[in-house]
């Protein structure tokens, strides 16, 4: 062995070969470094993906609710309800889960989405009011919002009776 010949040798000075250890001793600090600059990096592209996977939900789910609320409203529930379709606005909200409650009253439960729009629709109402004499922008992003809620509401509560409706026309034909 080489540098047991360096201690036969009476050299004082001892030298350290490549081939005795697998890595320096600085070489653990770097390697325990990466080790957790690794951990570090797959820690952020998994809080990244969670963040990305919760946005695209919340972002579809928006789409869904946006795309139902923007269909037309039928003349029979204008005239059932009292309200114009294109008027329907942000106070409307109330009457029309009233209107829903009193004719058809399982309809919050088997509607899809019924539930989280009311949910979304009270935290915006009281975002609105939060915000209505600081932030005038807000509050007028949050009325946006109500109206969106209202006009959803408003078109499941027209489809329901409109199925309501097709369903009595069906037991009667029989």
């Amino acid at each position: 062995m080489p540098a047991l010949n360096h201690l036969r040798e009476g050299k004082t000075q001892l030298t350290v070969l490549s081939g005795w250890y697998s890595c320096s001793i600085g070489g653990v600090k770097r390697s325990w470094e990466a080790y957790v600059e690794q951990r570090m990096v797959s820690l952020f592209i998994l809080v990244f993906a969670g963040f990305a996977l919760v946005r695209f939900g919340i972002l579809q789910w928006r789409a869904i609710w946006l795309t139902t609320a923007n269909q037309p409203l039928s003349e029979s529930l204008q005239l059932t309800a009292g309200i114009d379709g294109a008027t329907v606005g942000a106070g409307d909200f109330s009457t029309l889960m009233g209107l829903c409650h009193e004719l058809s009253p399982d309809l919050k439960k088997t509607s899809p989405w019924l539930r989280e729009v009311s949910v979304y629709y009270r935290a915006v109402a009281r975002l609105e009011q939060a915000f209505r004499a600081k932030f005038p922008s807000v509050s007028s992003w949050a009325k946006g919002e109500m109206q969106i809620c209202s006009r959803y509401a408003a078109v499941v509560l027209d489809q329901s009776l409109s199925m309501s409706l097709d369903r009595q026309l069906a037991t009667r034909a029989n």
